[in-house]
């Protein structure tokens, strides 16, 4: 007899997220977004990248491409996926949010601002105000590969 088996669902939206952030054109990191509603289904979806327009950092390194992670954000031309998520976002229902980490303070101030009441993400992204941030805002984290809590 086969035996079949199913993704769970955060697994199913997590792998879609990190698949979404191979149209990247950041050099520094590809960041995928996938909003999904209470009905389970994706309402939009952005990677990192330049704004519309520009030259791509994989064609023209931008000033801040060279940078590690986490430093020197402002520096560099990326706009977060998270965000082009949210430009693409038509849906007023509430949203749960599907990262490979967690975001950074930018986007998780407008994160709070939003429909979004759970963030899944892979790993974490350090920043110390972040978790906090998202208990304020009653937003549900879930890290799923850290020792974070």
């Amino acid at each position: 007899m086969t035996t079949y088996s199913r993704l769970e669902i955060d697994e199913y939206f997590s792998q879609i997220a990190t698949l979404v952030g191979e149209r990247s054109t950041c050099r520094r990191r590809k960041v995928g977004c996938v909003l999904v509603d209470s009905r389970k289904h994706i309402v939009a979806t952005g990677y990192n990248g330049v704004p519309s327009g520009f030259t791509h950092c994989l064609d023209q390194p931008c000033e801040g491409a060279t940078a590690p992670s986490g430093v020197d954000l402002d520096k560099c031309l990326a706009v977060h996926a998270e965000v082009n998520a949210f430009l693409q976002l038509t849906s007023e229902d509430t949203l749960t949010a599907y990262l490979p980490a967690t975001p950074c303070f930018s986007c998780a101030k407008m994160i709070c601002n939003s429909n979004v009441v759970r963030i899944v993400a892979q790993e974490w992204y350090p920043h110390p105000t972040v978790k906090e941030m998202f208990e304020n805002a009653d937003i549900e984290l879930v890290v799923r590969n850290s020792n974070v809590s």
